[in-house]
């Protein structure tokens, strides 16, 4: 008999990754669905991010973000360490404007510092971007 299992993970390692084929093959089960986190709100040190409302708080200050401003935030926040370039930010969040390109992501990566504070989002030189939680130094 097939069943079918249901995981919730955010991201998937290699190492998550091997173990569910063993799970496939020793359980004989024919598909494993992976669910995103459906909690509407991301607490990152004294960073509160809601999905739901499209707001942002740091230390209890609400932050006024654009909507690309808010997309790249919350990108880069939901992978903490993962460095992204700024064509592969734009690819994620503002492939279908109109009125942006993958070059000016590094205006908006500067305003987003200038509103958040210094230390959340690092520059990997010659590489991208990535976020690092408030009070935390991803090295």
């Amino acid at each position: 008999m097939k069943k079918k299992i249901i995981i919730h993970l955010e991201d998937l390692t290699t190492a998550q990754e091997v173990l569910l084929q063993e799970l496939l093959q020793t359980f004989c089960v024919e598909q494993i669905e992976v669910l995103e986190d459906t909690t509407s709100t991301l607490l990152v040190g004294d960073l509160q991010i809601d999905v739901d409302r499209r707001q942002v708080w740091r230390a209890g200050n609400l932050i006024e973000l654009t909507s690309m401003e808010f997309d790249i935030l919350y990108l880069l926040a939901h992978h903490p360490g993962q460095v992204f370039s700024a064509r592969q930010i734009y690819e994620a969040v503002a492939a279908d404007s109109f009125d942006a390109s993958w070059t000016g992501i590094s205006s908006m990566v500067y305003k987003l510092r200038r509103k958040l504070g210094a230390g959340i989002i690092e520059t990997v030189r010659g590489h991208g971007y990535k976020f690092v939680a408030p009070g935390t130094s991803l090295k």
